[in-house]
């Protein structure tokens, strides 16, 4: 009788795995995609902004994320502590430079924001990457603050909040292929193919945070 759920287990772990391979391929593609169209012209202006914020959120942000998913082949015989020190690692990184890309860009636009989607979801992820980092900081010390704030409580609301900064930053990526003018001339099917690969990594990434989240709410009601 046991034989089904161990099964059903086994087939769900396989599932993931795959599932964390494709994302990591997508992860990699949009990477060094962002990375050789700017590297080899020069960080220089918007190029500056688009690799910082690309790689950060993209990439370091991303990994950073997914530390302590089971399905993630790259941090699996990692222990706890080690993957506690690598998502705080890859998470300062990557929030670190995704903020110094926001910043590059606002200080270009003497600090205006324009109308577009993408600058507007850009200033948002921000703003929130930044209130991220501090709750990250907070959720380090959890235990310390465990008079003034519940441990659980804490670590929930930093999954929550930096859950909400990956996925605007992920749509200002969605929106930047088309409407900032460093992607024109690439094609409309390849810019088409970009946004389907950023969407998948987010939608795959966001499992991970989801996960937790469960299991952080299912700890509330016991």
């Amino acid at each position: 009788m046991s034989a089904g759920p161990e099964k059903s287990t086994s087939v769900l772990q396989h599932i993931e795995a795959a599932l964390n391979v494709l994302n990591q391929l997508c992860i990699g593609f949009i990477t060094i995609w962002i990375c050789w169209n700017t590297l080899r012209t020069g960080l220089s202006g918007i190029r500056l902004h688009v690799w910082l914020v690309s790689f950060g959120f993209i990439f370091l942000m991303a990994e950073g994320m997914m530390c302590f998913y089971d399905g993630n082949w790259l941090t699996l015989r990692y222990s706890r502590k080690q993957k506690t020190f690598a998502h705080v690692v890859l998470q300062l990184l990557g929030g670190g430079m995704g903020v110094a890309g926001c910043l590059v860009q606002l200080i270009r636009d003497d600090w205006s924001i324009s109308v577009t989607v993408h600058s507007r979801l850009g200033f948002a992820a921000f703003i929130l990457c930044l209130i991220s980092l501090l709750s990250g900081l907070s959720a380090a010390l959890a235990r310390s603050l465990s008079k003034v704030v519940s441990p659980l409580g804490n670590k929930t609301f930093h999954i929550v909040l930096s859950l909400g900064t990956f996925v605007t930053a992920m749509l200002a990526q969605f929106y930047g292929y088309t409407q900032t003018r460093i992607f024109k001339g690439q094609g409309h099917d390849f810019m088409v193919l970009m946004q389907v690969v950023t969407l998948l990594v987010m939608v795959l990434t966001c499992i991970a945070p989801f996960k937790a989240l469960y299991h952080k709410f299912a700890n509330f009601r016991n």
